[in-house]
């Protein structure tokens, strides 16, 4: 079999589809590992939950608070709120122009090795409305007038933008916002509000130079290094995976991807596998899971309800092991982006659900079809047990 990319080991299993399933929900510590016997093998707070997949989809931050929450023991949107309002964990744009979720020491340094093809991606719309870099300088230096004295919320810092000469309204704030922290020099920081009825929920903008640990770029660190952390803490918090796999969830080239794949094998940081002719990777603990296959299909057996954009159906180019590819238009309606959130079985979706009610506290489940006996009872079972959104 050739490799995928230079220095790849030797696999140590060939696997199914469904291995590869109930691996990853391992691997995303959306299940504990064999021998843990539940919540005492999750990350033990959210910064380490976010820390242990790199980044967590976070457009929507509602459902990006559930996603951390899933993760933990303790289950719990308030702590991950707390985790971000004492800095943590961040949310910002660090790759494929979309928001994310990461723990504090990993945004400024996946921002600078990430963020410039994003920000090359973006700058024709930005030129189309007249941002161009010396636009974006200005806006810099505004930013850090004002915010000078700590966080402030999005609507100050585009009433400073308006007050300095930009176009006033919520379009040129998100394009300065976006592009600034795109360039790694925002963040979004501590929450505000509820999140109920009259009382969205919101984050504020912080300087990404005071708000982030010092240090946190790595700018001492070669290109080389930070490329293998990338590529091997994705295969450990995702795996198994293939070079594709890194390309989509980051949108970098394939050259990109392989090189950091390179990198963290040649530090003996991955683990192989093979899967219908196809060479995965995954972190070192790869290499355990698969030799006890028994306690994973253990771990992993019973249902399951995701969040909406969680990353285990998301962060991947082929998601078929998880999600049959004649069901993806019914997670991505219209391939608009806008993942639903799953219904699980043994590692495999049946269906999406949704919330309903005054409350928002009933579920709905939509399956793909008919459902095995006793799968819906489950489903209101693991619906009672989901963290509450915010």
């Amino acid at each position: 079999m050739p490799e995928a990319f230079p220095g790849v080991p030797a696999p140590v299993a060939d696997l199914t589809t469904d291995d590869v399933a109930r691996l990853r929900l391992v691997s995303q510590r959306l299940a504990a590992p064999p021998g843990h016997g539940g919540s005492p093998g999750l990350p033990e707070d959210p910064a380490a939950a976010v820390g242990h997949l790199l980044a967590v989809q976070g457009q929507d931050l509602p459902a990006s608070l559930v996603a951390v929450a899933s993760r933990t023991p303790a289950r719990d949107t308030g702590a991950v709120r707390a985790a971000l309002d004492g800095g943590s964990v961040v949310r910002t744009w660090p790759m494929r122009g979309t928001l994310h979720l990461l723990a504090a020491t990993d945004a400024a340094w996946m921002t600078r090795l990430l963020g410039p093809r994003a920000a090359r991606a973006a700058s024709r719309r930005w030129l189309e409305v007249g941002l161009d870099d010396a636009a974006f300088d200005r806006a810099s230096a505004v930013a850090a007038e004002r915010l000078a004295d700590g966080p402030a919320t999005r609507d100050a810092l585009g009433e400073a933008w308006a007050a300095a000469g930009f176009e006033p309204g919520t379009a040129t704030t998100y394009r300065l916002l976006n592009g600034l922290a795109t360039r790694g020099e925002l963040v979004l920081g501590p929450t505000r509000g509820s999140g109920g009825p009259g009382d969205r929920l919101e984050q504020l903008v912080a300087l990404a130079s005071t708000w982030l640990p010092e240090g946190a770029r790595r700018d001492d660190d070669p290109d080389d290094a930070l490329l293998a952390d990338l590529g091997g803490r994705y295969a450990a918090g995702h795996g198994p995976v293939s070079v594709a796999d890194l390309v989509r969830w980051t949108y970098q080239t394939t050259g990109v991807a392989k090189a950091a794949l390179t990198a963290a094998a040649a530090r003996g940081r991955l683990v192989t596998v093979t899967c219908e002719g196809r060479t995965l990777v995954g972190g070192g603990e790869l290499a355990g899971l698969v030799a006890d296959l028994d306690g994973v299909r253990e771990s992993t057996s019973g249902v399951l309800l995701t969040a909406a954009f969680d990353e285990v159906v998301l962060g991947y180019a082929d998601r078929s092991a998880a999600l049959d590819p004649g069901h993806e238009a019914l997670v991505v309606p219209g391939g608009n982006g806008v993942f639903r959130p799953v219904v699980l079985v043994d590692g495999r979706a049946v269906g999406t659900w949704s919330r309903t009610g005054r409350q928002r506290d009933q579920l709905v489940v939509e399956p793909f079809g008919e459902l095995a006996p006793g799968v819906l009872d489950a489903a209101h079972e693991a619906f009672s047990r989901l963290p509450v959104p915010a």
